[in-house]
């Protein structure tokens, strides 16, 4: 294949429009949509959450197609697709890929159930539309990174999210490949995301933003509006603007269509509410926990070694909020160790302010091992604990328990009824699983939403 500017574009415009979609990598977005229905679910009652439903609800009719789960709210697809985003990253509960170094459900998902809901589309059609998506997004992240994500400062969620939103929304709605094209030309107009933000309210906006201006996107390329074919890799396109690592998308789309990143890397869902980059160094400390049986009082020093990307992402060593404690390891590491979990409620101001919690903060150590790059990002750890009776225990992670592969449907059928009871009944998250689990089997997604609206 020779591609040029024009053609790389055409290339995945004509991948997002019509490429079919296989079976596993259905049955893979399946389970990235029903693990994040339950996260947006339990985000909806955030305050970031409910402030960006104020802000739907006050430039809306209420009789829009489109839900904003969790809520009695009704509105057009923009408006929902953004409220649903701010919810579904608002706990920072949501998946994670490591190749668009994105949290890529917390857009895709809203943007396609907002196409969806405003086309009465079938649940498959959404998972192509996922997959398609998801495939763009890592693209990019292949072509962009880790320049973009890792030294410019970037939020990949976003940046790179925004397009693939448009790619999904785009193909709910049955843009053709010239059209589809136009969307991901606007949506690289819209893109934006900044990780100074993280740990903040604007980090689950990003994903809002994601969503919304995907949505948008893909609407206005349908009615007919048009982007430069070089918006992508132009000498002043996106790749060149937000500072790409590459220049050239040739070589990371040519196999669009014959390689899939959702099944060879796939998605990452996450047992804890925190950033990814704890994750790792979690498992070993409850594994370390587990064994060794000590309690946080013995605790005298607990050292983690992580890969040099991730001191970049946990900037919070002494969190005065619940979202900056998300991005804490000493908070993280402290509270799992004086609570022996790390669920929603570790995060209120309370438990940040336990002085258990507060008297261990300033003995967790975290610190790069440079011999830890070579592997993928946020993937390696090792834990050592020094008790005050001197014993010393160490353990290592590679990868953590939601990765790929490690994930069994019971643990994701006990986080979604987990992350539903707030907003429905023990009995209605129960029966909904089921629905959930089975995206591909709805007829009409106005069903599925139907079901997670409140009184």
């Amino acid at each position: 294949m020779s591609a040029g500017v024009d053609d790389s574009t055409a290339m995945m415009a004509a991948f997002v429009a019509s490429a079919p979609i296989g079976l596993e990598a259905r049955e893979r977005a399946a389970l990235a949509f029903a693990d994040t229905i339950g996260v947006m679910l339990a985000g909806a009652r955030e305050p970031a959450a409910q402030m960006a439903q104020a802000s739907a609800a006050e430039e809306s009719t209420g009789t829009g197609p489109c839900r904003v789960l969790g809520t009695a709210l009704r509105t057009g697809p923009q408006l929902a697709a953004f409220a649903n985003g701010v919810a579904a990253h608002a706990l920072d509960y949501d998946d994670m890929c490591f190749v668009s170094m994105a949290h890529p459900s917390c857009a895709l998902v809203p943007a396609a159930l907002a196409a969806g809901e405003l086309s009465a589309a079938r649940g498959a059609l959404l998972l192509d539309a996922y997959v398609a998506g998801f495939e763009i997004e890592c693209r990019l992240g292949t072509v962009m990174n880790p320049r973009h994500y890792h030294q410019r400062g970037w939020h990949c969620t976003s940046s790179i999210g925004t397009l693939g939103a448009a790619a999904a929304a785009a193909r709910v709605l049955g843009l053709d490949a010239a059209r589809t094209r136009h969307a991901l030309g606007i949506a690289a107009s819209a893109a934006c995301g900044l990780k100074e933000n993280l740990g903040t309210m604007v980090k689950p906006l990003h994903a809002g933003l994601a969503a919304r201006n995907g949505v948008m996107a893909a609407r206005l390329a349908e009615r007919g509006f048009t982007a430069s074919p070089h918006a992508l890799d132009g000498p002043q396109g996106y790749l060149a603007a937000m500072d790409s690592e590459g220049s050239s998308l040739d070589a990371a789309i040519c196999d669009l269509g014959s390689r899939w990143e959702i099944l060879e890397t796939g998605v990452t869902v996450k047992l804890y509410p925190s950033c990814a980059a704890t994750h790792p160094p979690l498992d070993a400390l409850f594994d370390l926990q587990r064994r060794e049986r000590f309690t946080a009082a013995g605790v005298d020093a607990i050292d983690v070694e992580v890969d040099s990307m991730t001191p970049r992402l946990l900037i919070h060593p002494s969190p005065a909020t619940g979202l900056e404690a998300k991005f804490s390891m000493p908070f993280c590491a402290a509270a799992a160790l004086v609570f022996g979990r790390l669920d929603i409620g570790t995060f209120d101001v309370g438990h940040i302010r336990n002085p258990e919690v507060q008297a261990l903060l300033p003995r967790v150590t975290l610190r790069a091992n440079p011999a830890f790059d070579a592997a993928a990002p946020l993937s390696q750890a090792r834990v050592t604990v020094r008790l005050s009776d001197g014993r010393t225990f160490t353990q290592a992670a590679d990868g953590a328990r939601g990765y790929p592969g490690r994930l069994s449907d019971d643990e994701l059928a006990a986080k979604f009824t987990a992350c539903a009871t707030g907003t429905m009944t023990a009995a209605g998250a129960t029966a909904a699983w089921p629905v959930v689990r089975d995206l591909a089997g709805v007829a009409n997604v106005r069903d599925l939403t139907a079901r997670f609206a409140t009184a």
